[in-house]
């Protein structure tokens, strides 16, 4: 090779190089070349899922599984599209939902995995005992008794650590039955309508409310006995229609799929606490604890 064609080749690489040079800055940027071959900034996806062993797809090509070390998802470098993203779990109920991405934006999720198979366990009035004498005798059962007492209260406003503000906020917002509020999350019905409203401060509002108007999270034909927080959790809740269903119902409507989920029938009225769900079916007494 003369010397000539030497030099030659070194100012092709030399050009070629710093022809490169912007691509993989705006790569390193985020950006890409949509389907119009438009240069667009990439958004991401994520999933908060809290839970291992889940598998997550998106627009049907498996991409990750969560694990006792990092139960979340984060999927990022997305064109500004509409993805559809499925989570799903052996034993679980799958979670759909058609998420809109934006440029620079990343959307969050909760998605709400809930059992195939809840079944309730059944919690007797009594505890079935025999006395040191081999004589069957009957005790009230606590968790019975508890539970009852849950479902006297459930439509009363919850304790807070600051009175003070409980207070207030309790007769400003006129908490009760068909109002409620968690974690600055207040939901209230009109009819047979449950709307999502955000009351705390404007910079922390949760994805899955509307910030410039009230979301509604669930609607239906059916009157609607009573509802709650889905348990430890404010961005799902659980709704009781007078044909005795009781629905687990996501808040989020950002996207055109809303997930529901029939978790029990011949329901006659219903109380949380901590992961547990109270519900009387026939005037029996079952429990169904989420934490499992």
């Amino acid at each position: 090779m003369t010397r000539r064609k030497k030099q030659i080749y070194l100012i092709i690489l030399f050009a070629v190089f710093i022809a490169t040079i912007p691509v993989i800055v705006l790569f390193s940027s985020g950006y890409r070349l949509d389907s119009r071959l438009k240069l667009v900034k990439t958004g991401g996806i994520y999933l908060h899922i809290n839970q291992s062993g889940a598998a997550v797809k998106i627009n049907g090509k498996a991409l990750d599984k969560t694990n006792l070390l990092e139960d979340n998802i984060f999927i990022q470098d997305l064109l500004p599209e509409t993805y559809y993203a499925e989570v799903e779990k052996p034993g679980y109920r799958p979670w759909r939902k058609n998420v809109e991405v934006r440029e620079q934006k990343v959307e969050a999720c909760y998605p709400m995995l809930i059992p195939l198979k809840l079944d309730p366990e059944w919690i007797p009035e009594y505890n079935a005992a025999q006395n040191e004498k081999g004589e069957k005798k009957r005790s009230l059962n606590k968790e019975y008794s508890d539970a009852m007492e849950l479902f006297k209260n459930f439509n009363k406003p919850e304790e807070s650590i600051l009175p003070a503000w409980t207070d207030s906020l309790t007769k400003k917002l006129r908490l009760g039955p068909d109002r409620k509020l968690k974690e600055d999350v207040f939901l209230y019905r009109r009819e047979n309508i449950i709307f999502a409203e955000w009351k705390g401060a404007y910079d922390r509002m949760p994805y899955f409310l509307n910030p410039d108007k009230k979301t509604c999270a669930f609607s239906s034909e059916k009157k609607i006995l009573s509802f709650g927080f889905f348990p430890e959790r404010n961005d799902s809740i659980l709704v009781l229609l007078e044909n005795g269903d009781l629905f687990a119902v996501e808040i989020d409507r950002r996207f055109d799929i809303h997930n529901i989920y029939r978790i029990a029938k011949k329901c006659e009225k219903f109380a949380t606490a901590d992961e547990r769900l109270y519900f009387l079916a026939e005037k029996i007494l079952y429990r169904i604890d989420f934490s499992q």
